[in-house]
């Protein structure tokens, strides 16, 4: 993945947020836990208007850029940040719908989210989902502040926001993506989440890395043995201009809403046992072992939970296992 092609690189079309769906994303919202409500509430009333801070008249001169990007890291590590790199702002990753802001580096952060939380599957896991995110955000509109107290325009960048964040998050070094369509980290493995901030301030890109990660893709069948809708393939696809791992959205989007946001692909991911919750994920193998396959697991979610998905209204059928 390190040495991807991007010179035919297009535009990406953003899809609508929630889903094709109008009705099983409202009632997919209308499940969210208390928690999980308060923390959206917060970022789309509060902190989403305050993703883009007016700037500071008298600028603070850049002379090293490399410096400079060292300190906004350090800032946003500061913040809680648990990975951050920089990325050239490159436009042909911006989404059709963000028009061409006049910004040249994206800083980019991930926060890691409880494995055990994760592996939930159920309500467990979305308040941790939606705890991450809020704290992604609240990390981003402080250091757009922060950027534009230098002087520099700066936009906080939210999940629903103007990039496709693995990208970015690949341009900037942080990981490689992976077969189920997210970033993984040789840190964090796949479980974690994303956000970033956009600037016009001279920062020194890192550029994406090799972690060999895409070839143990390429290899791993896991996540597709796992993934309930049989939206995980085997092979690349040519997206947007790009050869990459290719994630069958409308097979997947039934079941993120019937599970809570699902979760299963990255819960399942081999890689999850090179990071920092490698001992969380070898409690969780054995589990997977027995399962076997996506049938099993959804076995497993109803014997190990209130969870009932089949009762709800237009439950698709397992297409994984």
């Amino acid at each position: 993945m390190g040495t991807i092609d991007i010179g035919e690189a297009e535009r990406p079309t953003r899809g609508r947020v929630g889903g094709t769906d109008k009705d099983r994303a409202a009632r997919f919202r209308a499940r969210f836990p208390p928690s999980a409500k308060r923390s959206l509430y917060i970022r789309d009333k509060i902190l989403l208007p305050a993703r883009e801070p007016p700037v500071n008249p008298e600028r603070s001169e850049i002379g090293d850029p490399a410096e400079a990007a060292r300190e906004v890291c350090r800032m946003a590590r500061d913040m809680g940040a648990d990975a951050v790199g920089i990325a050239e702002y490159d436009h042909r990753f911006a989404f059709t719908q963000a028009g061409d802001p006049e910004h040249t580096a994206v800083v980019v952060f991930g926060i890691a989210m409880s494995y055990d939380n994760m592996a939930d599957i159920g309500p467990r896991s979305q308040e941790e989902v939606h705890r991450v995110y809020h704290a992604l955000d609240d990390i981003g509109v402080r250091l757009a502040h922060q950027i534009a107290a230098f002087g520099y325009s700066a936009r906080m960048q939210p999940n629903e926001g103007d990039i496709p964040l693995p990208a970015l998050a690949w341009l900037a070094g942080l990981g490689e993506l992976g077969k189920h369509g997210s970033l993984i980290s040789p840190e964090l493995g796949s479980s974690f989440r994303l956000g970033a901030v956009t600037t016009d301030m001279p920062l020194r890109p890192d550029g994406p890395a090799d972690f060999g990660i895409d070839e143990v893709c390429a290899k791993c069948g896991v996540c597709t043995r796992f993934c309930p809708g049989d939206a995980i393939k085997p092979e690349k696809e040519t997206v947007n201009g790009i050869e990459r791992w290719h994630v069958d959205t409308p097979a997947c989007e039934p079941w993120f809403h019937k599970l809570y946001g699902c979760k299963i692909c990255l819960m399942v991911c081999p890689l999850n046992s090179r990071g920092v919750f490698g001992e969380d994920f070898k409690r969780a193998s054995r589990v997977l072992v027995d399962a076997k396959d996506a049938d099993g697991m959804l076995r497993l979610i109803e014997e190990r939970t209130d969870m009932r998905y089949e009762e709800f209204d237009d439950a698709p059928k397992t297409g994984g296992g």
